[in-house]
């Protein structure tokens, strides 16, 4: 049988391959980041971002919450109205140029938080410097969505030490977990044993409708960028319990157009976990055929984590399927350059 993989060194010319091959070394660069912050107080944290810097605020958010109920913000663009003292603010860019991240640090300095720049450099990180506030840097990446694992274990090293966690050794299992999982994803792997690559054929003629709880909201929303981003097109996010007052209606008669994509995690709360569990085999009985993904680990957060690197390759696997380069994004490019961001 014909490898449908097999264009792949044609089809991904920029070798963005071997930058997914390197997410474990970047979560351990990462993880190797000087937290400037340890024992400090704070009401609230919150992470300012975009894209795929936002990305590791998403997953920790989700993580934060399985642990111990943490609520954790997230902005994407710009910042509610209020007093922000006692917040831990993470202004989270990988190009360091992001100009909706420049902004939202500089207003949430102004408010009183304590704000903390996790880049790889630029206006950011001068910013830090003028400013005299605390900057963590990141290695150099080939696009700022393939160094999501240094930016999302440099931020749970900072929150880590910032609020008393104790969560380092989850932190390196959850490291640890990405390496074992690669070993699972990669192209030599055939698509019988290879989740990426299978979810990637599931969906090649069609658009995922992505389904999470609370827990796998973040890992889910990151998915939906990379399949925009990576292989050129449309994917969709929802979330359960919220699904079920409403989207689970258009299962009535499903589509061939979409494909369901369900987020199963060990932390979930048990009525949310049996929830997705009924509205999967709802859905089912009506004719769709659901592809359940989960991630792998001894915790929560190396789950999280996995789960998001097993899509990411079911985003770089669904373009090469789709003979789509998956670094170029010719018209985000085009937006950032009128924009003057980065």
């Amino acid at each position: 049988m014909k490898d449908q993989f097999e264009g792949q060194p044609r089809v991904d010319r920029s070798d963005v391959y071997s930058a997914y091959r390197e997410w474990p070394a970047l979560a351990r660069q990462g993880l190797a980041v000087d937290a400037p912050f340890s024992g400090g107080t704070y009401s609230r944290v919150a992470f300012l971002g975009m894209g795929g810097s936002a990305s590791a605020g998403d997953i920790i958010s989700g993580w934060l919450f399985a642990r111990d109920g943490r609520d954790v913000s997230v902005y994407k663009g710009s910042l509610p109205g209020g007093d922000m003292r006692g917040t831990l603010a993470l202004a989270c860019s990988a190009s360091g140029g992001t100009l909706e991240t420049i902004g939202m640090a500089k207003s949430a300095m102004l408010r009183g938080a304590d704000v903390v720049v996790v880049s790889g450099g630029g206006e950011l990180k001068e910013l830090a410097e003028a400013s005299n506030i605390p900057f963590v840097g990141l290695p150099t990446v080939r696009a700022p969505r393939y160094g999501t694992p240094a930016m999302l274990f440099a931020c749970v090293r900072v929150v880590d030490a910032a609020l008393g966690l104790s969560a380092r050794v989850e932190a390196e299992q959850a490291a640890e977990a990405l390496g074992s999982e690669w070993k699972r994803l990669s192209a030599d792997v055939s698509a019988s044993r290879n989740a990426a690559k299978s979810l990637a054929l599931a969906v090649r003629e069609s658009t995922p409708k992505v389904y999470g709880t609370r827990v796998t909201r973040g890992v889910g929303v990151r998915f939906c960028n990379s399949v925009n981003e990576n292989a050129k097109t449309h994917a969709f996010f929802e979330e359960v319990p919220e699904a079920m007052h409403n989207d689970v209606e258009t299962w009535e008669s499903p589509d061939p157009r979409f494909v369901p994509v369900l987020l199963r995690c060990s932390a979930d709360d048990p009525k949310m976990s049996t929830r997705m569990g009924w509205f999967g085999s709802a859905i089912k009985q009506r004719g769709a055929d659901p592809v359940t993904v989960e991630g792998s680990g001894p915790t929560p957060l190396a789950e999280l984590v996995t789960m998001a690197y097993k899509l990411d390759m079911a985003s770089y696997y669904l373009a090469v399927l789709r003979r789509v380069d998956p670094l170029p994004t010719r018209l985000l490019t085009k937006l950032r350059q009128r924009l003057g961001s980065k």
